[in-house]
């Protein structure tokens, strides 16, 4: 079992499948995989990243799994939301909306399999959670999209290379803020004053605040092992 990493920041986010269309990704991979990596060369300590085209066959199965498991985060998240809330109330709840301890998804033989999930942003509410080196990539991606007025990725694959290490896959999805977020990260002047002092005592450093109702509000990140496949021996 293994906590989610942002889990305070999954109380009040939603994956962005509405007004979010899928970026057409042929110009970054017409010339083969895209390193994302911010430096012309990593440290040694870091993994390099490399896109891959998330329509590719190839990595059929790896893309439909990162999905499933990112779909269900987001449905188990807006679910203890609303629980925690008709529950305890909204301040009571403030210590208890996010998503506790899951068991990830077993996997089947000689099939792709989860060993992480993570949810990141740019504007963050616990300082612990900042993004990678192959996060922030991805992040800035999604955001010059916005900016540019491109199409935005609903999917986005990255490998991850680390000498004498297995591979990493991450399956990136965007989210934003559905209107039940904005009683925590909304404008401040409209958060509930016994709220805002709750978040500001669990969390003094919380930048996570002044959003709009869908808005983007950062990624999903799945991480995924491929296994390698046995080599027989004895064969006669």
């Amino acid at each position: 079992m293994l906590l989610f990493n942002n889990p305070d920041d999954l109380r009040c986010v939603w994956v962005y499948s509405c007004g979010m269309k899928t970026l057409r990704l042929l110009g970054l991979f017409a010339s083969g995989a895209l390193i994302c990596m911010a430096a012309d060369k990593p440290a040694q300590s870091e993994p390099l990243a490399t896109w891959v085209d998330p329509t590719d066959p190839a990595i059929a199965a790896i893309r439909l799994l990162g999905e499933t498991v990112t779909g269900r985060a987001d449905h188990t998240m807006v679910y203890e939301i609303e629980r925690a809330v008709d529950e305890k109330g909204l301040v009571g709840a403030v210590d208890h909306i996010h998503l506790k301890q899951q068991a990830l998804p077993k996997s089947e033989p000689g099939q792709p399999r989860v060993t992480a999930l993570k949810l990141t942003s740019q504007v963050l509410r616990n300082p612990a959670n900042r993004p990678d080196a192959a996060e922030q990539a991805a992040l800035d991606l999604i955001k010059k999209a916005i900016h540019d007025g491109t199409e935005v990725p609903a999917i986005l694959v990255q490998r991850l290379e680390t000498p004498a290490a297995p591979t990493e896959w991450r399956v990136y999805r965007p989210i934003s803020t559905r209107p039940i977020c904005l009683k925590c990260h909304g404008p401040l002047a409209e958060i509930d004053p016994e709220v805002r002092a709750k978040l500001a005592v669990n969390y003094p450093e919380d930048k996570a605040k002044d959003y709009a109702v869908y808005t983007w509000r950062g990624i999903i990140r799945t991480s995924l092992a491929v296994p390698v496949p046995s080599t027989a021996t004895g064969a006669k």
